[in-house]
């Protein structure tokens, strides 16, 4: 988990877009709500891509958001329990904005299946966040012991 303001050097959005997304206008909420000052609200790996990827359709597709708050909330469901390795080479595929589904990248075809899909490619934005989610320091790790033969 991580605090509010490395979640805005994650996404570009200022604390006020972060502020009116996540508690306004409830698109994509904290995973933990901040309580008062000096307590500010956290965000999971999954809660930060999900924001991303908003940042995508509202900036590069200019699609407004509140009116796809439903599928929003439902992307944080499709996350939620998905481990971080798995969605590598994976698509997120937006059906007429109104469902989504995680998809190998192999299997989306240019011109062939829904044409009222849009495929969003997740492994630009796991770059990003596995540079702020992978562990930082592991020197104070014990070497793991020699392996055993057991007969």
């Amino acid at each position: 988990m991580i605090p509010a303001g490395q979640v805005q050097t994650l996404t570009g959005l200022t604390s006020n877009q972060l502020r009116e997304w996540s508690h306004r206008r409830d698109l994509i909420p904290p995973d933990v709500q901040g309580n008062g000052p000096g307590r500010p609200a956290l965000y999971s790996w999954q809660t930060v891509l999900l924001l991303r990827l908003a940042v995508v359709l509202r900036e590069r597709f200019r699609i407004e958001l509140q009116a796809h708050k439903d599928l929003l909330h439902a992307l944080r469901g499709l996350f939620s329990g998905t481990p971080f390795p798995t969605l590598r080479g994976c698509v997120l595929a937006l059906r007429a904005m109104e469902q989504g589904e995680l998809l190998p990248e192999g299997l989306v075809r240019v011109g062939g299946g829904d044409p009222d899909t849009l495929f969003l490619h997740l492994d630009p934005h796991l770059d990003v966040l596995e540079t702020q989610f992978a562990p930082q320091d592991q020197g104070g790790q014990l070497p793991l012991f020699r392996a055993v033969r057991i007969r």
